[in-house]
């Protein structure tokens, strides 16, 4: 094992945040039967230019985008499907007359106008369209950097008649320079929107991802092969779409289950005694302007109040709630930073010696002498993302009077993921207030 390149490697994977999953904008009509759902038409994604992407050549990205989508999302939750862009081959039921389908891409000049002829075509409880919305490489520089550290060695003694010990102590300074580096940051965006059978849009849901591959082989794989994991491929220029598509796709598809999920609890909470509504959230002008920010700001407020709370959640308004959540939101935005090429510094044994004494007993001992100094180990530039939301969330009483009150900032890679932390932490209060549990 290369240990010099392992401590380079590990010692850069610390300053990694922890992996979790990862939420999108989601937003869904509570009053739908969305997550009743037992057959869906799934379109293909349409790119940047708003055309719907369809390839036969199974190798192709196209083909393999289009059919991940509906392998890895719809059937895992074990929905039928019509995958309109995949291959047909598959599905006997469309086989038997594929030309009445090629009717569903036509130009309608509603989602009233699909909706009707997906319904009458395909049976099918609605249907789910994708988009592109981002898709972006930006090739960039790390420069090279020059910076003065200061080293240290030293020696450690253990198990000897001394007891253990440190000793020869030296420090010097040493110019060093951070090589430049070329470095590639990978975008891609997606939105995603699903309609009834009379063309009501029921669900929205948009998510992205920033990154340079991280995911897809850069440290983390590096380290997973060198512990005998596997090793995922890096990302690359000329794949990075299908890959990044994938990644998307698999927090749609986990999101999704969430609200199937989430019918079946709120099912179980009809018989609780307290029930919760929502007045609304004052948001800031960039969020008001934003479909997708906005229906997932106000979905997050109800949801994870059913998610951590033990009461009874008023999604319609009909007046059976007792107590009352609004919000003022200050902040919600995703910013980068570029990080300076930086250096760090690992520890290097240089030499280890060992030797045996008996001590006034006759015992035997090993004495160990280990020689150290540490190296440097370079960290690139980077931009870094950070979403970050600044609010106050408050329960009141039937009179108007406040009964928790949590304001907080918080952070974290996507804003969906900052939000949702901040409104964790006060249903945690609300809940605790409400029902004395914590």
């Amino acid at each position: 094992m290369d240990w010099k390149k392992f401590a380079a490697v590990a010692s850069f994977a610390v300053m990694l945040p922890t992996t979790a999953f990862a939420h999108g904008e989601l937003w869904y009509d509570a009053a739908s039967h969305l997550p009743q759902f037992k057959k869906i038409v799934v379109y293909p994604f349409k790119g940047l230019d708003g055309t719907f992407k369809i390839d036969e050549n199974e190798k192709s990205e196209v083909y393999q985008a289009n059919d991940y989508f509906d392998k890895r999302f719809v059937r895992k939750l074990k929905i039928k499907t019509v995958p309109l862009g995949s291959s047909l081959k598959e599905n006997k039921e469309i086989r038997v007359d594929e030309e009445k389908y090629k009717s569903l891409y036509n130009n309608f000049s509603s989602e009233q106008e699909r909706a009707a002829v997906v319904t009458d075509i395909t049976a099918a409880n609605g249907y789910v369209m994708s988009k592109i919305n981002l898709d972006k490489l930006e090739p960039h520089t790390s420069p090279a950097k020059t910076v003065t550290v200061q080293m240290k060695s030293w020696t450690e003694e253990s198990g000897g008649p001394n007891g253990n010990r440190t000793y020869d102590e030296r420090t010097w300074n040493v110019t060093h320079t951070i090589p430049a580096q070329e470095l590639m940051l990978y975008h891609l965006g997606m939105e995603y929107n699903m309609f009834d059978r009379e063309g009501k849009k029921i669900m929205t849901y948009r998510n992205a991802e920033h990154t340079y591959g991280e995911k897809h082989g850069g440290v983390i794989g590096l380290i997973n092969g060198i512990f005998g994991g596997k090793q995922t491929k890096s990302l690359k220029p000329d794949r990075y779409r299908v890959e990044l598509f994938k990644d998307l796709v698999d927090e749609f598809r986990k999101d999704f289950e969430k609200i199937q999920d989430d019918f079946k609890d709120n099912k179980k909470k009809t018989r609780l005694p307290k029930t919760i509504g929502f007045k609304g959230i004052n948001l800031p002008d960039n969020v008001g302007g934003d479909e997708y920010a906005l229906k997932s700001a106000y979905f997050s407020m109800k949801n994870l109040a059913l998610k951590n709370t033990d009461v009874k959640i008023d999604y319609s308004g009909d007046g059976s709630a007792k107590y009352f959540v609004q919000g003022t939101i200050s902040r919600y935005s995703l910013d980068r930073k570029w990080i300076e090429p930086y250096v760090t510094l690992s520890n290097k044994l240089l030499s280890e010696e060992k030797s045996d004494w008996y001590d006034g007993a006759g015992k035997k001992h090993t004495k160990k002498i280990r020689k150290y100094e540490t190296e440097i180990v370079d960290h690139h530039g980077y931009w870094k993302y950070t979403a970050t939301v600044s609010g106050t969330f408050n329960l009141t009483d039937a009179n108007g009077r406040t009964i928790v009150s949590h304001s907080a900032t918080e952070t974290d890679d996507k804003v969906a993921d900052a939000y949702r932390h901040l409104l964790t932490d006060f249903y945690k209060k609300v809940n605790t207030s409400l029902t004395g549990k914590k």
